[in-house]
């Protein structure tokens, strides 16, 4: 029997039928998603990995160095840049948009950051067009990191890259890495941005809606306003 705070009042019975297989069905869609997570946390342990070394701020920092002592887990999200383009790719984009609101609560049981190989000059010019005030912003020391997580190719073309690193002492281990392409789809980290999601709760789902960094930049200047004028 469908729960009826699912269900408005006047609902007819044809919508209370389909409604109750949809709910078996994100019941048994949050048990697989719970399911892989188990499974994804049974990962043995990844490969030792370098020290490798970012620019901040005209600074070298070390891998090593992005880790607080009483959080032994960094995430790092590697931000798609092409050498030819004075812009960033507009999906990892709205990707960061997310994670810029969401980072102070990350940040009480993992270490985040935010690399990418573009010059630190225009990573933070971007991160301030777009409003990123908490995100920590990396550019990598040369090549080697980027493609040793896929994030660059040896052609130097750019994927975004989500990574997962561990510490423990002197000892640094590689623990997860993923990717947008998840063999025939571009669905491969969908789950870390709620914006596909909220989409997916409408008739006309996600359809062929794609992030435009001309959009956001529209947004900004126009934002929404409360029915009294107050953004």
């Amino acid at each position: 029997m469908t729960d009826s705070s699912l269900l408005m009042p006047g609902t007819d019975h044809a919508y209370r039928q389909a409604r109750e297989r949809l709910r078996q069905a994100e019941i048994d869609l949050r048990d697989r998603i719970e399911a892989v997570a188990a499974l994804r946390r049974t990962l043995p342990p990844g490969p030792d990995v370098p020290d490798y070394t970012f620019i901040e701020n005209g600074n070298r920092v070390r891998l090593s160095e992005l880790f607080d002592a009483a959080k032994p887990y960094l995430i790092l999200y590697h931000l798609m840049y092409w050498t030819d383009d004075d812009e960033f790719c507009p999906m990892c984009s709205m990707w960061l948009d997310g994670f810029n609101g969401i980072v102070p609560h990350v940040t009480q049981r993992a270490n985040f950051v935010i690399a990418s190989r573009a010059p630190f000059d225009k990573l933070q010019a971007w991160g301030a067009r777009r409003e990123w005030s908490r995100l920590r912003l990396l550019s990598d020391d040369g090549s080697s990191f980027a493609r040793a997580i896929d994030a660059e190719d040896a052609e130097g073309r750019p994927d975004s890259t989500v990574a997962v690193f561990a510490k423990d002492g002197d000892r640094l281990r590689h623990v997860y890495t993923a990717h947008p392409m998840l063999e025939d789809r571009e669905r491969g980290i969908d789950l870390l941005s709620p914006v596909w999601h909220l989409f997916d709760l409408m008739p006309s789902g996600r359809n062929e809606w794609y992030p435009s960094n001309d959009a956001f930049d529209a947004s900004l200047r126009h934002p929404i306003r409360s029915n009294d004028g107050r953004a």
